[in-house]
């Protein structure tokens, strides 16, 4: 087991009816890139160097692994709307050599949406993988880790009664933000739920149509409505390890609110708190604010929203 300690898999392969892993060697790296597409890319380079083999095991071979290590169970799911801050969090917890930070796994969004390939796999299945993957995330590859959190792709939070079933006593943060500033964001630099087709519209809960090609914004507009929506029900539910933090209350507040959350000390508080003061996306680019357009305000995003705030508003 120790050849593998810094081995973890990064994607799922589904070919002849048959699932596959493909795994990486972190070899001693301290992931701390925004997103861990990026930390893999670099890793890939850096086997590529020593030999052209891609590893690959079975869905068993993985849950049999995750028995055997020494992993910290997660201390946080991070769930956002996108544009809200949620990478500078990651970013800043990043910085702390106890924190393990994974932003946006691409395994994680794989697993659970298993079931658009293969219908036959079950919930159970699922539950396991997921399981045995976070543990292999959670392995302690240096001896000063001691906290692990997961920052999930924005449409997760439609995966929210999944995952809290789960992992029900595990703190789920939400991070949201107005409208119209994470569409702005989105019309200069678009993520994948950003534009139609990209994401299974199932997900998303958006019927996609020609409108949508013609204008991208609509579409942003319609996927942000629903996740709002979705939002608002999940606060009804009321469930004591869930938070939520809008990014208009202040960035400044955003990780003193999340230390709280996980209860977690501040020893190092002081550069996480450096980190804020930069781009999220680039680290050593100073953040001068966000860029101000004037696009079309759409009224079924707003309206949600604003409903949204209202029951934030009455929770704090």
């Amino acid at each position: 087991m120790n050849t593998l300690i810094n081995w973890i898999p990064y994607q799922l392969v589904y070919e002849e009816n048959d699932w596959q892993l493909l795994w990486v060697d972190l070899e001693d790296r301290h992931i701390q890139e925004p997103f861990f597409d990026e930390t893999i890319q670099l890793c890939r380079i850096r086997m590529k160097e020593r030999s052209g083999y891609l590893p690959t095991s079975s869905l068993d071979f993985l849950v049999e692994l995750a028995k055997q290590i020494d992993s910290i169970p997660p201390n946080a799911f991070i769930f956002h709307v996108s544009r809200c801050g949620s990478t500078l969090l990651s970013q800043a917890l990043a910085t702390a050599l106890t924190n393990i930070v994974f932003p946006e796994a691409r395994l994680i969004d794989e697993i659970l949406r298993m079931k658009e390939q293969d219908p036959t796999v079950t919930e159970e299945q699922q539950e396991l993988l997921l399981k045995s993957t976070i543990a292999i995330m959670g392995q302690k590859r240096k001896p000063a880790y001691k906290q692990l959190f997961v920052k999930l792709d924005s449409w997760h939070i439609h995966f929210y009664p999944l995952l809290r079933k789960w992992y029900p006593s595990t703190p789920f943060f939400f991070l949201s933000r107005e409208p119209n500033a994470v569409i702005a964001s989105h019309h200069q630099r678009r993520g994948l739920h950003a534009v139609p087709g990209m994401v299974n519209s199932t997900i998303l809960k958006v019927e996609v149509q020609e409108k949508h090609y013609q204008d991208f914004n609509l579409f942003t507009a319609e996927v942000l409505a629903n996740y709002y929506k979705t939002l608002a029900d999940i606060m009804l539910v009321n469930h004591p390890k869930n938070t939520f933090f809008d990014y208009n209350w202040g960035v400044d507040l955003l990780l003193s609110h999340f230390l709280n959350v996980v209860q977690w000390d501040k020893s190092a508080y002081e550069k996480m708190a450096e980190r804020l003061k930069y781009h999220s996306k680039s680290p050593g680019e100073k953040f001068s604010g966000d860029n101000k357009l004037k696009l079309v305000s759409y009224a079924d995003v707003l309206t949600a929203y604003e409903n949204f705030s209202k029951q934030l508003t009455k929770l704090n």
